[in-house]
């Protein structure tokens, strides 16, 4: 008999399958040759089921810390004893000594990484980190100190503007990512997420969106500057249990306060309102008016959806438990 006919996959079921963005696809097969996928007359790329498998043992080898230079080249038996190898033992995580050396060189070459203007040694870092990290320490020890960093270096003028946009472009796509990674129950609690009306800055709502998403949430990620009617009727629609907001700049916005004394009258009593953010503090008197729960950070913010998940059938008033 002859051999099958391979099947094919598109560049896009690729990347789905393999955890691996279609940017980071190009890249490890350009610069690193590490599969050669068959082309379309159209000159669209297609993957083989053998492509797509021999990617994911690159993802997991690079996962493990190794540079993806150093394996490429490999034969697939020489990838899967590797990632055998790799792979920890037991069911045991690794300790958390590990787990610090592994934040620590991460984090300084997502920061390098993003000096040197490259995104895909950036997106390698943010996503080996993802794979490798429990979630907390993700977002606690990488991605929050990574978004600092740049931030206080572009205010301070010593991070190139465009350094910083393609920072934010490749940490927006792998949040995205992580936010749809986990797998949340069809009767998991509901979040909405993002910034109210005239807060154009969301990454730190993404965060939040990513936090929630991790600790089990259903989460609808709405973005930036969404007004107040807008944020109730997403609410309602999504049969939210709660909405999240991060509030960031500028922080003396007299219409920010106008909206979010809005929100919480349209909002139904039993949809708690948090808000976190840099910018939060400054709108306290208003966020303690309305009863909003002011968290200070993304660990603060985990701990709460803890404590919610446990207690599911807490009424709420005002954004308080009854």
């Amino acid at each position: 008999m002859p051999d099958p006919i391979p099947a094919f996959h598109s560049v896009r079921v690729a990347s789905r399958r393999t955890g691996l963005s279609p940017d980071l696809l190009r890249a490890w097969e350009k610069r690193y040759h590490a599969v050669a996928p068959a082309r379309t007359a159209g000159g669209q790329r297609n993957y083989t089921d053998a492509d797509i498998e021999r990617l994911k043992l690159l993802a997991q080898a690079v996962a493990a810390g190794r540079q993806i230079g150093q394996v490429a080249g490999l034969s697939e038996t020489e990838l899967r004893s590797l990632v055998a190898a790799d792979a920890p033992q037991g069911n045991s995580p690794e300790p958390a000594d590990s787990n610090d050396a592994v934040a620590t060189a991460l984090l300084s070459g997502a920061l390098a990484a993003a000096e040197d203007f490259n995104a895909s040694t950036l997106e390698a870092a943010l996503r080996t980190a993802a794979l490798r990290l429990p979630s907390d320490q993700v977002l606690d020890r990488v991605f929050g100190p990574l978004l600092l960093a740049i931030g206080t270096r572009w205010h301070e003028g010593t991070f190139p503007p465009a350094n910083g946009h393609l920072a934010t472009t490749v940490i927006r796509r792998v949040l995205n990512w992580m936010t749809d990674f986990p797998l949340v129950a069809d009767d998991a609690p509901r979040i909405v997420v993002g910034t109210p009306a005239f807060q154009m800055h969301d990454l730190g709502a993404m965060l939040a969106a990513t936090a929630a998403a991790s600790n089990g949430w259903r989460v609808t990620f709405l973005g930036a500057s969404l007004p107040a009617e807008e944020l109730i009727r997403a609410a309602r629609m999504a049969d939210a249990d709660a909405v999240a907001l991060s509030i960031v700049h500028p922080t003396d916005d007299v219409r920010v306060a106008s909206e979010m004394r809005a929100l919480r009258a349209g909002l139904p009593d039993r949809v708690a309102l948090v808000v976190g953010g840099a910018g939060a503090g400054a709108y306290a008197g208003v966020l303690d008016e309305i009863g909003a729960r002011r968290l200070p950070s993304i660990a603060s913010l985990r701990s709460w959806l803890r404590e919610r998940q446990q207690q599911p059938d807490t009424a709420l008033v005002a954004g308080h438990p009854a």
